[in-house]
């Protein structure tokens, strides 16, 4: 001790100074100081050894489960052992974007997978469930489907029953069809008959008149000879009696070579025949007369036959209006034939609707017009990819001026994750009656469908007190609560 005590006076008395170095440590950055709020899971050092021992495969997973600070650490080798437990795991792997969807314990093939759109809290899901049951129990539910029949995008309203809005204009549209119908042999022509809406084509090359649905279809093919040689009636012209009674609907027709006048009934058989004078080329039905007019252009004169009494007049030619004309104009405009093809062309022009909606929405839309109701929710529901993204609500007062209020449903995603379902809960005090009208776009062959949970309001509970009376209500039931003096103040 005393040597020790002389030691250090002996270095003092040299002027030396001895410093007290600390024991060295390491310093650890805080990530979470920055922000308190953000509080980030301590890195396992497991990941950390795993990370350098298999760096490619590491980065391999961060790529395609998460990131390193994003939602989970796939390093681990205990995250895909085969017996796991999904409650420890679903805790474990939360975070702030949702729950993670722990893969299927019974396989460890199946990789570990994000459920998109998850509710963040379970007390809302559950809410969201309350409140869809009290929907259904307190309010009554009505589907309306509209569906676009076209490709094009359509501008829709509904409701506002006095307005008289159409659905969509223009609510019909016109579609043009053409159709070849193979017939009989060098086809001369066609005519339609107004007795069965059915086209009569007169074959000349086979002797035979074919007869043919709008729709192409060939119904029936009638001959007008047995004789196996073909060319030996030659079918040039027909004509259809178009007058009110037992003959409606007889179509004649003429053979070029045999001078010959055939009647083909609604049965599609030849029923009766007469003699025509040589070469008869040109057929006509005189309505005001009840007769047949044939043009003969080798004997030079015109065949009058009674399409009633069978009484035949021959008339030679040069006899003004011998051989009065009749306007037949009006086939063509619906068929023709290729001789050369042995076709028959059909021309069908046809209106079909551009947007269509189910039968119960006429019958609400008049009932609303006298009865009116109140929204209480509205669940859109529309195929494909393409929302309904806004609704224009229109409000027209008594006096004619109409108020636009827009409704963006961006905001209305459904909390089930549907993409293309909204659940619409600004549309609370909205009303159902003629005044209202909803108008939105429907995209090209779309199909919306929507779902209104609404009440009734009946009448005598908006009348005072006194007033009901008069109206000889007995008791008033008062002013219902749900009833706002601006029916869109609740979506502004």
């Amino acid at each position: 001790m005393h040597k020790l005590f002389l030691i250090t006076m002996a270095l003092f008395t040299m002027g030396a100074t001895i410093k007290l170095t600390p024991k060295s440590t390491e310093t650890f950055a805080c990530e979470s100081c920055e922000d308190p709020a953000v509080i980030k899971r301590t890195i396992h050092s497991k990941e950390d050894a795993y990370m350098n021992d298999n760096s490619a495969k590491y980065r391999t997973d961060l790529k395609k489960w998460g990131t390193r600070s994003g939602v989970m650490h796939v390093a681990f080798p205990e995250t895909k052992k085969k017996n796991c437990d999904p409650s420890t795991d679903a805790v474990f792997y939360a975070t702030d974007e949702g729950v993670m969807e722990i893969s299927d314990c019974s396989s460890s093939k199946r990789p570990l997978s994000r459920k998109r759109n998850l509710i963040k809290d379970q007390k809302q899901k559950e809410g969201f469930k309350k409140y869809q049951k009290h929907l259904h129990d307190e309010f009554d539910v009505m589907q309306i489907t509209v569906k676009n029949h076209t490709t094009d995008i359509r501008n829709v309203c509904l409701w506002g029953g006095n307005s008289e809005k159409p659905i969509t204009d223009p609510l019909f549209i016109e579609n043009a069809e053409k159709i070849d119908v193979l017939v009989g042999t060098h086809p001369q022509q066609v005519v339609l008959n107004p007795a069965n809406d059915l086209l009569y084509v007169a074959n000349q090359l086979s002797d035979s008149v074919s007869v043919v649905a709008r729709d192409g279809t060939v119904i029936a093919t009638i001959p007008l000879t047995e004789n196996a040689m073909p060319g030996t009636v030659s079918p040039v012209a027909l004509a259809v009696n178009t007058n009110p009674g037992y003959f409606y609907g007889i179509v004649y027709v003429i053979g070029s070579v045999n001078n010959t006048m055939y009647h083909i009934g609604l049965n599609h058989k030849v029923v009766n025949a007469n003699r025509t004078g040589k070469r008869p080329t040109e057929i006509r039905f005189d309505d005001e007369t009840n007769e047949l007019v044939i043009k003969n252009i080798v004997s030079k004169n015109t065949t009058r036959i009674n399409a009633e009494t069978q009484a035949q007049t021959e008339t030679p030619w040069g006899i003004q209006d011998q051989f009065r004309l009749v306007d037949n104009d009006s086939t063509s405009k619906i068929a023709k034939v290729t001789t050369q093809l042995n076709l028959l062309t059909i021309f069908n022009v046809s209106k079909s609707p551009t947007v269509t909606i189910n039968d119960e929405y006429h019958e609400e839309r008049e009932d609303f017009k006298f009865s009116p109701g109140m929204l209480k929710h509205l669940k859109i529901v529309a195929s494909g990819e393409r929302r309904v993204n806004a609704m224009q609500l229109l409000q027209k007062s008594i006096a004619g001026k109409e108020i636009c209020k827009t409704l963006s449903l961006g905001n209305y995603q459904s909390p089930q994750s549907f993409q293309n379902v909204s659940e619409v809960f600004g549309v609370d005090g909205v009303m159902l009656d003629g005044q209202n009208s909803w108008c939105f776009k429907i995209g090209g062959l779309q199909t919306i469908t929507f779902i209104l949970y609404y009440k009734k309001l009946e009448m005598y509970n908006l009348l005072p007190e006194k007033a009901s009376l008069a109206y000889g209500v007995q008791m008033s039931k008062g002013v219902p609560k749900r009833v706002p003096k601006n029916p869109f103040k609740s979506i502004l």
